[in-house]
C-alpha cells in the first residue's frame, strides 16, 4: 500500500483562522497569492473547521476557515512549507477548529477529567457555531470528540483509496481561552499530556513516530505568560514534542484590521509565517 502521510491540524480560533485574503497583498507578491488561492492538488485537508465542512479531501487553498467573509487558516502556510520542502510529495492535513473553546472543558479526554462526556458532540447544539459565539455551553468533550470522528473519517477515506495512513504531526494552536480561566490554566498541563495519551492510544495503529507541535499564544491574553511557560516545560521535557515561540518570533495580532485590529488574532502575515513554523518541525 501506497503510504499516507497526515498532519492533524487543531485548537480553536486561531487554527481555524481569522485571517483576511484582502490583507495578503499588503505583504506578499501577487503570483504567491494566486498559488494560495488557486490550492495544493498534492496537499489535500478534511476539515470541520468552526461552521463549515469539507466534503472528505480537497486541495488545500483559502476559506477552509468559515461560512463568510474571504479568510484562511494555518494549512496555507503549513502546506506551501511542505510543498517546498518536500516537492510533489502528498500530504492530507485533518483539521478540527472551533473558536473560542478549552481544553479544560471542549477538548477535554477520556483520562483527563471524569467530566468528559464521550456522547457530546456539536449536534447538541442545534448551530454549534452560533451557540460558541453566544457563550453557551457544551457538555465536555464534544471537540474532542469530533476531533477523533473526522480523524477516523480521514483514515477510512484514505484506506478505501489504497493508502497507509500514517500520522506524523499534531498542529495544535489552542490556550487562549483557558489562559482566562484560573482552573484552566493550573490543570492546562495535565489536561494536554491526556489529550495526547488519548489521542496515540486511539490511534495506535496509525501514530508511531507523530511529532507533537504546540504553538504559544499572544500577549492579549491573560496569564499568557505563564500558559506559554507551561507549554514551554511541558515540550520541554519530550522528545516527541517540539513548542513554537509566537511572541519571540514577532508574530502581530495588532494591525489588521487597520481601522479596528482584531487583537485576538493574527494578521494575515503571522498567519501564513505560523503556518510555515509549524510544517517547518514536521
Amino acid at each position: 500500500m501506497k503510504k499516507a502521510n497526515v498532519i492533524l491540524l487543531a485548537g480553536q480560533s486561531n487554527a481555524v483562522g481569522c485571517a483576511e485574503v484582502r490583507f495578503l497583498p499588503d505583504h506578499f507578491p501577487a503570483q504567491r497569492i494566486k498559488k494560495w488561492r488557486d490550492g495544493f492538488e498534492n496537499i489535500k485537508i478534511n476539515y470541520y473547521s468552526h461552521d463549515k465542512k469539507s466534503n472528505g479531501f480537497e486541495k488545500t487553498t483559502f476559506n477552509c476557515t468559515v461560512l463568510e467573509d474571504d479568510t484562511f487558516g494555518l494549512e496555507v502556510g503549513i502546506a506551501e512549507a511542505l510543498d517546498e520542502k518536500y516537492p510533489g510529495q502528498e500530504f492530507f492535513v485533518v483539521k478540527c477548529a472551533f473558536g473560542g473553546v478549552t481544553l479544560y472543558n471542549d477538548f477535554i479526554s477520556p483520562s483527563a477529567d471524569k467530566k468528559y462526556d464521550p456522547l457530546s458532540y456539536a449536534d447538541q447544539k442545534e448551530d454549534a457555531a452560533k451557540a460558541l459565539m453566544a457563550g453557551e455551553s457544551f457538555r465536555a468533550g464534544w471537540c474532542y470528540n469530533e476531533f477523533v470522528k473526522i480523524i477516523s473519517e480521514s483514515i477510512r477515506i484514505l484506506e478505501g483509496k489504497g493508502y497507509l495512513p500514517e500520522i506524523k504531526a499534531l498542529c495544535w494552536m489552542q490556550g487562549e481561552s483557558d489562559a482566562n480561566n484560573e482552573d484552566a490554566t493550573v490543570s492546562y498541563a495535565y489536561n494536554y499530556d491526556a489529550f495526547l495519551r488519548d489521542i496515540k492510544a486511539a490511534f495506535a495503529k496509525y501514530i508511531d513516530g507523530c511529532v507533537f507541535i504546540d504553538a504559544g499564544i499572544s500577549t492579549v491574553w491573560e496569564r499568557y505568560e505563564r500558559m506559554n511557560e507551561i507549554k514551554r516545560k511541558y515540550a520541554e521535557k519530550r522528545s516527541d514534542c517540539v513548542f513554537i515561540d509566537t511572541i519571540g518570533a514577532g508574530l502581530s495580532t495588532m494591525k489588521e484590521p487597520p481601522e479596528e485590529p482584531d487583537i485576538g488574532h493574527y494578521d494575515s502575515d503571522s498567519l501564513i509565517k505560523l503556518g510555515r513554523m509549524f510544517a517547518d518541525n514536521i
